[in-house]
Order: structure tokens, then sequence, then C-alpha cells
């Protein structure tokens, strides 16, 4: 759920304002160009006929687009104080910051036990891990997540503001709309972002693990790929602690503030915590790139790589895992 204003002052020069409205501004001038030619990049040039990864990817990369396409909105309102736009154009953007946290947290947990079992278990996932049924899944994903988007929506409409006689959007929630995005912001977490998170760190340290059994010296291509694979699973878990962990964190407990269930602190600084982390949070479409750009590194060396290695179990990891097929 979007921030929540506990002041009275109906000026913009209230922190949040300015705060809001420079992090979309940067994110939005960052993600744009990144995402779109990521997307591009995927599509055009990898195509999604034969690698799975890249199939998530790109799926991942569609979101973030989306999500920032959404930001001039979010900018509009922030740096004016009002909103202008209708009840449509003000649930829009409210939702589609939801769809990309929660769709990206699924789609990098796609990728993140697609890499881990391509590098632990690469003959026997191999039936697993086809375009058709990567397709299906990022299907699901779409499907959970719009039904996610219609009660969000729902849940986050134009008000009223008759302190400062104004309409409001992304903020100023009633506290019906609290309690009914209550349970919503719990399903949410956990199995948005609690699961995927353990998902993801249950990969890393098979993947980690696996990856010392081999017992590689003489390739310095093979010890790059190496470090490639370890940095990705890095990144999706940095994401992670970065932009969804302590979001979800605060989120909660401001919920629980507003609600008037936790009676530990002042609200106003869970209200603090809140508008800061929601900015953190909107920072993971520009982070998300780091995925691609190992993902693609590796798919590049992976041509340059000695065929003739001495490592076969290594060698048919890698063409497993950065293959795609």
């Amino acid at each position: 759920m979007s921030s929540n204003s506990t002041e009275s002052d109906c000026s913009t020069s209230d922190f949040r304002y300015p705060l809001f409205t420079s992090t979309y501004s940067i994110v939005l001038l960052f993600a744009l160009p990144l995402n779109s030619v990521s997307l591009w990049i995927l599509v055009c040039r990898n195509g999604l006929k034969k690698s799975v990864p890249v199939i998530y990817m790109a799926n991942l990369a569609l979101s973030d687009l989306l999500f920032t396409l959404s930001l001039p909105f979010r900018i509009i309102y922030f740096a004016t104080g009002q909103w202008t736009l209708g009840n449509t154009l003000c649930m829009i953007p409210g939702t589609l910051f939801a769809v990309n946290i929660y769709s990206s947290s699924l789609f990098i947990m796609l990728i993140s036990v697609d890499r881990m079992l391509a590098v632990v278990y690469p003959l026997r996932s191999r039936s697993m891990r086809t375009v058709l049924v990567a397709w299906i899944l990022c299907a699901i994903v779409w499907v959970l997540i719009v039904g996610l988007a219609v009660p969000t929506a729902l849940n986050h409409p134009a008000n009223n503001d008759s302190h400062c006689n104004v309409n409001r959007c992304f903020e100023k929630y009633s506290t019906d709309n609290w309690n009914n995005g209550f349970i919503l912001i719990c399903l949410a977490t956990v199995f948005g972002t609690l699961v995927p998170f353990s998902i993801i760190l249950g990969c890393t340290v098979a993947v980690v693990w696996q990856l010392k059994r081999f017992s590689i010296s003489s390739s310095v291509n093979t010890d790059l790929s190496k470090s490639k694979i370890v940095k990705l699973f890095i990144s999706n878990l940095l994401i992670y602690i970065i932009c969804f962990i302590p979001f979800h964190i605060v989120l909660i407990l401001f919920s629980l503030k507003k609600l008037e269930f936790l009676h530990v602190g002042k609200i106003d600084i869970y209200y603090t915590l809140h508008n800061v982390t929601l900015c953190m949070a909107s920072t993971n479409c520009c982070l998300d790139p780091l995925i691609y750009y190992f993902s693609t590194k590796n798919l590049q060396s992976r041509t340059r790589c000695d065929s003739a290695s001495k490592n076969a179990v290594f060698s048919l990891v890698q063409s497993n895992s950065w293959a795609g097929q």
C-alpha cells in the first residue's frame, strides 16, 4: 500500500513530496532506457523460442517497463500535491507498483531456480527446463498478479482531502482501506516476498556448494564463468535485501500502527520509514538489469570458452546453464 500521511500540512514542502518527486524522476531517468534496451536485446537479439532464462528475463523487463511508464503520473502528483486526472488513472499507477514488486519477485525466483537446476542437475532437469514449461510458469505468474491487481486497484482509489480541499492519490487512505488491505499485505508479503527469497537463498547455497565441488585450476574462462554465476545469484539476493524486504517489514509495522495493534514508538517514525523504504522498493527496476548483464555476459563469454576444456563435467554445466535449453 502506498504512503498514508499523518501530517495535516497541505503544503508540498512536506518532506514526502520532494522525496518522491526526486526519487521517481531519477528512477524514470535510468529505468526507462535500461529496461527498454534490455527488453529489445532479449526479444530481438536473443529471441524467445530457444532460451528459457531469456523468457523469464523478458517478462521481468516487461514488468519493470510497465511500472516505469507509470512513474510520470506519480511525479506529476507529488510535484503538485493534488490529483486532477480522475479515479481510474489514480488506480492504475498505484496498482502497477504492486504488480511490479510481486511479479519481479516471482520472475527473479524463477530465474534463480532455473539457473540452480542447470548447474546442480544439468541432465535430470532438461525435461523441466523447456520453453513450453517456461511460458506456462510465466502465464501462471501473470494470472496470480492479475488476481492481486484487482483488489489492490479497488482498495487504492482517488480520495478527497477535505482539510486541504484537494483530491489525493497514492496517499491519505481511510481506515477502511487499511483494514481491507492488511490481510492482502500479509499474504503478499509471505507468498510474494518471503517464500521467493527463501527459495532464492536455498538456490544460491546449492549452486555455491556445487561449484566448490569442481576442482578447476587451469582455465581462466572457467573461473570467470563461475564468478558470473555466483554474481547473478548475489545480485538476486541484493535486490530482495535492498528493495523488497525492508519495504515489507516497515509496511507491516506501519499497518499495525495505523490499525492500533502496535503500541511501540510514534507513528511518525513508522511513517517516515515507510516513505523511505517505498522509494527503495521503487529502485528495483533499476537494479534488475544487473541480472540481464550477468546472464548475457555469460552467454557471450561461453562462446569464447575453450571447447576442449579438461573438466567435462563443468563444461556440461556451463553449456546447460547458459544455453537456456
